[in-house]
């Protein structure tokens, strides 16, 4: 059975408020709601008038990661859909570095998993102070595995080996202390806050914070000197259009 209004989209001005809404389900992340939140980031990059977006919650929990009981109920001789969802899993964790639009999470609370995969994938994240971030996956017998590349690169490899290894959750303050997080504000505070920063980005011309984004994004990939003349081709395309 899929959830009606899963996922609830909201334009206010430039940005896009992107809302998890299976809070009876603390926001797990099942096939429909995926696909549904990775087409939502496609359509409002492909959107002109759209200039930022905010990803957040309802209910106490962010998002407590890949819904295990629809992960169950698939025939364990059905490789093609087990296949299907670890792929879209995957472009859950990397779409928002694959979009030239900024992507704010707003962490209500714990972010699990593949959900503390997603609250990190996003470019800037604003956190009340229930908000948690674990990766539990070895306490289940798995491996965060897909999780693990952009914890690295966020965090390093001694606090991220930390997470995966013991799978307990780190407070607000220590991940913001890991730069997982940007700012901590106080939870009645957390949506307006987070649309604030959104509207502050979609102020600025389209053109030089899509393409500050790429450029940031290429950077990770890149020397530092490839980086610098990739750069210089990206503001050269600017100023030429």
């Amino acid at each position: 059975m899929v959830d009606e209004n899963a996922l609830l989209a909201e334009r206010r001005g430039h940005v896009l408020l992107l809302t998890l809404n299976r809070h009876h389900k603390r926001n797990a992340l099942d096939t429909a709601m995926m696909r549904g939140l990775i087409q939502a980031l496609r359509d409002a990059d492909a959107d002109a008038d759209i200039h930022c977006v905010v990803i957040g919650a309802r209910g106490t929990c962010f998002c407590a990661g890949a819904d295990l009981e629809e992960l169950r109920a698939i025939p364990r001789d059905r490789a093609d859909l087990l296949r299907a969802r670890a792929d879209l899993l995957v472009e859950i964790n990397t779409i928002v570095a694959r979009i030239s639009t900024p992507v704010i999470a707003a962490v209500n609370g714990p972010a699990v998993g593949a959900g503390a995969g997603l609250s990190l994938g996003c470019d800037l994240v604003v956190a009340s102070p229930a908000a948690r971030f674990s990766y539990p996956e070895v306490k289940h017998g798995i491996s965060a595995g897909v999780l693990i590349p952009n914890l690295i690169r966020q965090v390093g490899p001694k606090p991220a080996f930390e997470l995966i290894a013991t799978g307990d959750p780190i407070s607000a303050e220590r991940a913001y202390e890991l730069g997982m997080i940007n700012k901590i504000v106080p939870a009645e505070e957390l949506d307006a806050a987070a649309l604030a920063l959104a509207e502050r980005l979609a102020q600025f011309a389209p053109a030089g914070l899509r393409a500050s984004k790429q450029a940031f994004q290429q950077a990770y990939d890149m020397t530092m000197q490839d980086a610098v003349r990739a750069a210089r081709d990206v503001n050269d395309r600017i100023r030429a259009s």
